[in-house]
């Protein structure tokens, strides 16, 4: 099979893995989720009609019982708890999110799981209508933690594997014995029935050594529902190493992985535009408004603005920063750019709270 013909077959069966997270939706979200999820992925053009604003991550936390070498969330100024945004702010946030008419949710951190409402944030998610999704490190993924998410609407579930191999996944984590919570809380989510992913990145570690098909095998093993792969980028503890970036062969090497039906990456094809600030944004824990979870750039403050004000400003990112093929963090020049605008607005920012 030609490598289009494999690229139309693999399109064929995300849409088909679509319908196993739409469980218990009304029709009518059920039909637009789909609707956003293919021609608006597809067209990856920025809009304010029905294939605008499709997927909100919400970064609930930057706590977490890992210490990964490659997390985009490490930061030198992580928020603390009490600053983190309440349960009625995200509350708000969603309630906001469907009357905008977005689709899709992810929370995520840092370790979601550790927000003691999250059960309650998933379920109000859930009575919107929203598409809920979770991304977690795995440790808190016991039986009941995975029947009491789905018994509160999750549609998703998101684990992070770094090694087919517990030794190499626990040392690169920073936490004895996660490889074993991981891929427990894996088969707890299979046996359950709710559908979940492997998420990986794509070191240059561990594509040269092969070790990163063995996490698409592992996850045959373990039935799991899809594998996505990201591409490093430069930012968090990754972010004194450009050297990660991978080179144009190196990114063609991993995408001979779609070969296997269940693999997903956010660049499938070298000039596949990235959506972030087109159909996707991401939230920080403080209520900062990013294009995504690896672009450290503002937009504005939820407590202070509404979120739709804050999409439309965000055209901006697209104007300036928008390339085919990869992350701008990627770029060097685009990389600088980006601090050099996050540090203006930050200045800006506490230049009006201080007059």
């Amino acid at each position: 099979m030609t490598m289009s013909g494999l690229q139309r077959l693999n399109r064929f069966r995300a849409n088909l893995l679509l319908s196993k997270r739409l469980s218990g939706l009304p029709l009518t979200r059920k039909v637009r989720y789909v609707a956003n999820a293919t021609l608006g992925e597809l067209l990856r053009r920025r809009t304010f009609a029905s294939f605008g604003l499709r997927l909100v991550e919400i970064s609930l936390t930057d706590r977490c019982q890992c210490r990964c070498e490659h997390c985009f969330a490490a930061t030198e100024d992580p928020c603390l708890p009490e600053d983190e945004l309440s349960t009625l702010e995200v509350r708000s946030l969603l309630d906001d999110l469907s009357s905008m008419g977005v689709t899709e949710v992810c929370f995520s951190g840092g370790e979601p799981l550790l927000r003691d409402d999250i059960l309650d944030l998933v379920r109000h998610a859930y009575r919107k209508s929203l598409v809920v999704r979770l991304i977690t490190n795995g440790v808190l993924l016991t039986d009941q933690t995975v029947l009491d998410l789905k018994q509160a609407g999750l549609n998703w579930c998101s684990v992070s594997i770094d090694s087919a191999k517990a030794e190499l996944h626990d040392a690169f984590r920073g936490y004895r014995g996660c490889f074993e919570k991981a891929v427990n809380g894996l088969r707890f989510l299979v046996r359950h029935g709710v559908p979940c992913s492997i998420v990986t990145v794509a070191r240059k570690g561990i594509v040269h050594t092969g070790e990163l098909e063995d996490i698409v095998l592992l996850s045959q093993s373990l039935s799991v529902t899809t594998v996505r792969i990201n591409f490093p980028v430069p930012t968090g503890r990754f972010g004194n190493q450009p050297e990660q970036v991978l080179t144009r062969e190196e990114r063609e090497e991993v995408r001979k992985l779609l070969k296997y039906g269940i693999v997903s990456m956010e660049s499938p094809r070298e000039g596949t535009k990235c959506t972030a600030g087109v159909t996707k944004i991401n939230i920080l824990p403080s209520g900062d408004v990013t294009p995504c979870v690896f672009v450290p750039l503002p937009y504005g403050n939820i407590r202070q603005e509404k979120l739709s004000e804050i999409w439309r400003d965000m055209a901006e990112y697209v104007r300036e920063y928008r390339i085919k093929g990869q992350c701008p963090m990627g770029d060097p020049f685009l990389r600088e750019k980006l601090f050099n605008a996050a540090n203006s607005k930050a200045r800006t920012q506490r230049e009006r709270v201080c007059r």
